[in-house]
């Protein structure tokens, strides 16, 4: 059951990578409230269509935006298509890309081109365009950037995706103290093992239940436990809360196990 935000009734949010997992959560949490969920996805259009049809059947309003983050053009296509009907008021940038099994010499151009162009660019594009279109209508945002503890500790065989989440942790806190200055809050997630389909094809059951036992707290995170702190986050209960990085991960970061 999702704690109560009536101040999200009636407010527009962008969610990338919002049709499965930890961005399907918080989309819903905040249609819930009342918001209108703008649903970015790349390539599951199955997915997508599904959650469409479920949001739609419960009285959510909700619409999907399909663009592949890696392309600068459709990125812009996608913002252009949402500011047509008005600025968002919430953004959460939750959408990745990551292989696992490339360590540094394992990784070519290609690769960490592809992983920062989506981690990074991606995600530069999408809040500068969106906080220019808050700022020009004086509508103050709020914004969340979906981490990892990838971004602080290092494991073997993802060496572009740490890089990437190493500099998307500074590029939150770059650039909500220039953002903060137009009322418009930007935090981010520290996101630690969550049961969601992109996770679970990277592992066995077997597997699974083994890394699970390794988090202090004996298991993986459901996806709602994730999108409950985003969405504390975007709510006026976070309204001291600027460039901040918060942890939910079961304890991880306590003891960690760099086989996940």
């Amino acid at each position: 059951m999702s704690a109560s935000y009536p101040e999200f009734k009636g407010k527009r949010a962008l969610i990338t990578g919002g049709t499965q997992g930890i961005g399907k959560a918080v989309a819903k949490r905040l249609a819930e409230e009342g918001a209108m969920v703008f649903l970015n996805y790349a390539r599951n259009e199955e997915a997508a269509n599904e959650t469409l049809n479920q949001f739609l059947q419960a009285g959510y309003a909700s619409e999907l935006c399909p663009a592949d983050l890696g392309s600068s053009p459709a990125v812009e296509a996608m913002l252009e298509r949402i500011h047509q009907t008005g600025p968002l008021d919430l953004l959460i940038c939750n959408a990745a890309y990551q292989e696992k099994g490339k360590d540094f010499f394992g990784t070519d151009l290609a690769l960490i081109r592809r992983t920062l162009d989506v981690n990074i660019l991606a995600n530069f594009q999408i809040i500068q365009g969106v906080a220019l279109q808050m700022i020009a209508a004086g509508r103050p945002g709020r914004m969340v950037m979906c981490s990892s503890g990838h971004g602080k500790m290092v494991f073997k065989g993802t060496f572009a995706y740490d890089v990437s989440k190493a500099a998307l942790n500074h590029f939150m806190r770059c650039a909500a103290l220039e953002l903060i200055e137009h009322g418009i809050r930007l935090n981010a997630a520290d996101i630690g093992w969550t049961h969601t389909p992109g996770e679970r094809r990277w592992f066995t059951e077997e597997e699974q239940t083994r890394l699970a036992r390794s988090i202090p707290i004996g298991r993986a995170a459901q996806a709602d436990e994730i999108a409950a702190l985003i969405e504390f986050l975007l709510s006026d209960q976070a309204s001291y809360v600027v460039g901040s990085l918060y942890t939910v991960d079961g304890g991880f970061a306590l003891r960690p196990n760099p086989s996940l």
